[in-house]
């Protein structure tokens, strides 16, 4: 490899990674905080399972009139129902004040548990993802912040595996590369954790950080989806809507008609969640999940609130996951990527680890910068 080059890559590692450092502290700790956020919650909430019964389970108007004996006067805004062993759970958001969810007993139809979150109410997890996505900042601020110190992260990456890479690949190299000697000087042992440890999580925080950007900053996820598109536009998520003039056909047991009927069309779906309409316009908003706590492998879909047929939405995410194009899958399948649950606790395992060794590299690379600084002087 040129000398130069890698003493340009050099260079940019350096002065890169001192820019994005604060950033990519922040992001990596709090991504290692949150990705296990569905199995603590399922520790910690015993209230959201109930003990499977060889009965059918009720309806949604006896879910939802459960819901309503524990919140009177406040309309729903979703129901949900999941597995066997899951509560149903009715949401109640009211804007300005905040979340309640009534945990129903889908067997009984009782209301086991009722839980409110109130703006302001402090949420450990909410905490975490808002230091994830702005640092704390205004949300104008802190988010373009978090996007282009990943991008410059993503850029400090590629040189580091340019660093990384040997002139010549031979045991000495691969010892070097690929294992740490403990028993070794604090600076050489430094350095090897950085070194060592960085060339295993690259590829993964590459990842990591390209799927983050989808998010983080619109023109790129603009540019991603035209790519992988072949210069298609980014469609907006948008709802259809209702037919107000067919509100003469309304029954009181039109969402049970809906449910039933989507339970016989997927009766192998994990998890039926509704969201209900809150105008005269308003669509069923249902989201049909075919496994488990996937964003991807989910059917998004929009029926007339009055006459139940079928509405078309737009955006990369309506319809049918086996029916999108290849680049609707992909931007799909981008949070599970970035999460790693697109490959279940393996994967998790694999965004934790990599996270971690993530916010380890601005620390010793700081320590391996102070050191060859200290002793130039």
């Amino acid at each position: 490899m040129n000398k130069t080059f890698r003493k340009a890559c050099a260079k940019l590692h350096l002065w890169l990674a001192m820019l994005s450092s604060i950033v990519v502290l922040v992001v990596c700790i709090t991504g290692c905080l949150y990705v296990f956020k569905d199995e603590i919650t399922d520790v910690t909430q015993p209230w959201r399972f109930v003990e499977p019964e060889a009965k059918p389970v009720q309806l949604p108007s006896v879910a939802l009139k459960a819901a309503e004996a524990q919140l009177p006067g406040v309309p729903p805004t979703a129901i949900t129902y999941g597995e066997p062993f899951d509560a149903v759970s009715v949401d109640y958001f009211v804007p300005g004040q905040g979340m309640s969810t009534v945990y129903v007993n889908p067997y009984t139809g009782r209301a086991v548990k009722t839980v409110t979150m109130r703006f302001g109410d402090f949420d450990f997890f909410r905490f975490v993802l808002d230091g994830h996505r702005t640092l704390w900042l205004p949300r104008d601020i802190g988010k373009p912040v978090v996007g282009y110190g990943i991008l410059i992260f993503l850029i400090t990456l590629i040189t580091g595996l340019v660093l990384w890479w040997p002139k010549q690949w031979n045991r000495t190299s691969a010892r070097r590369n690929f294992t740490i000697q403990w028993r070794v000087p604090l600076a050489r042992l430094n350095f090897a954790l950085h070194n060592v440890l960085g060339g295993y999580a690259a590829i993964v925080l590459i990842i990591l950080s390209f799927t983050g950007l989808i998010f983080g900053l619109s023109w790129f996820s603009k540019a991603v989806y035209s790519v992988t598109s072949g210069g298609r536009e980014l469609m907006p998520y948008t709802l259809p809507t209702s037919d107000t003039l067919q509100t003469n056909t309304l029954t009181a047991d039109l969402l049970d008609t809906l449910y039933l009927r989507l339970r016989k069309e997927e009766p192998r779906a994990k998890t039926f969640y509704f969201a209900l309409p809150q105008s005269a316009d308003g669509v069923y908003r249902v989201s049909v999940v075919h496994r488990r706590g996937s964003y991807y492998q989910t059917d998004n879909l929009f029926f007339d609130r009055y006459t139940l047929q079928l509405l078309e939405g737009s955006g990369p995410y309506a319809g049918k996951y086996t029916e999108a194009s290849a680049a609707d899958k992909f931007r799909r399948m981008t949070l599970e990527i970035h999460d790693g649950r697109i490959l279940g606790l393996p994967g998790k395992i694999l965004a934790f680890l990599g996270s971690l060794i993530g916010a380890s590299l601005p620390v010793t690379g700081f320590i391996i910068w102070y050191r060859r600084k200290r002793k130039k002087r």
